[in-house]
């Protein structure tokens, strides 16, 4: 949905088990080829931020893409992840409490990204006051365990808690909004068998919406229907009649 007129620019259906993430990209190419507009933000709830989305919108080679999707926060703030100074490039990992750890294992994809695996000795971590709730394996102490998008993931939490962050993502209701409306319509109703049925039902559910959509917009900006559309209707009348 485009935020400032609220019109569905893409709808598609998806299996189920696949998770809503996993399509970010195809729909952003299908709006921009469709729509013949250029993406520059999208505003999307969690499923939708991962480390691999946000790095395939960074670096997108046309033109990147500003990724605004909420973090999962931490619980317990102390001694989650976030709480760990982690440096992948000097492969060490420092806990709350100074102690310092170099990677045991590490993996490079194939963009040279590092991922890698801290663990603290358990004679390390049991003198210390937070033991009880930052380990709880039965054996070893704690275990930190990056992903190849790690820093695109720590940049992430870190601009969740700035206001601009807060104040861009209160926009996303409206999206809630619009899909609301779509439920209320038979979204969630499907009437036909097959992937190319089942969107095409979703398209014209669409469309419908957006016709709606276009009749308030009229409205609000004081445009004529009636004259904007007579052009439109007496072609499609000659047009029949030949």
């Amino acid at each position: 949905m485009d935020h400032a007129s609220e019109l569905i620019l893409d709808i598609e259906d998806m299996a189920a088990l696949l998770g809503d993430g996993q399509d970010l990209l195809p729909a952003i190419e299908r709006v921009e080829e469709h729509v013949g507009v250029t993406v520059e933000r999208a505003i999307v709830d969690g499923a939708y931020g991962s480390g691999k989305n946000r790095a395939a919108c960074a670096e997108r080679p046309d033109k990147h893409i500003d990724l605004l999707s909420p973090m999962r926060r931490s619980t317990d703030p102390e001694v989650d992840k976030p709480a760990f100074n982690i440096d992948d490039h000097a492969q060490t990992a420092t806990c709350a409490k100074g102690q310092i750890v170099l990677a045991r294992s590490t993996q490079t994809d194939q963009d040279g990204r590092r991922a890698c695996s801290y663990v603290f000795e358990r004679t390390i971590c049991e003198p210390c006051p937070l033991f009880t709730r930052c380990v709880h394996s039965k054996i070893t102490g704690r275990t930190v365990t990056t992903l190849f998008y790690e820093d695109y993931l720590r940049v992430a939490r870190q601009r969740q808690q700035t206001d601009e962050f807060n104040q861009l993502y209160r926009l996303r209701p409206r999206f809630e909004g619009k899909q609301a409306e779509l439920v209320s319509h038979g979204l969630r109703k499907t009437r036909y068998l097959g992937k190319s049925k089942r969107s095409l039902q979703r398209l014209w559910l669409a469309a419908a919406v957006n016709m709606q959509r276009n009749f308030k917009l009229a409205e609000i900006r004081g445009n004529d229907l009636n004259s904007l559309l007579a052009p439109v209707c007496e072609g499609n009348i000659t047009a029949g009649m030949v």
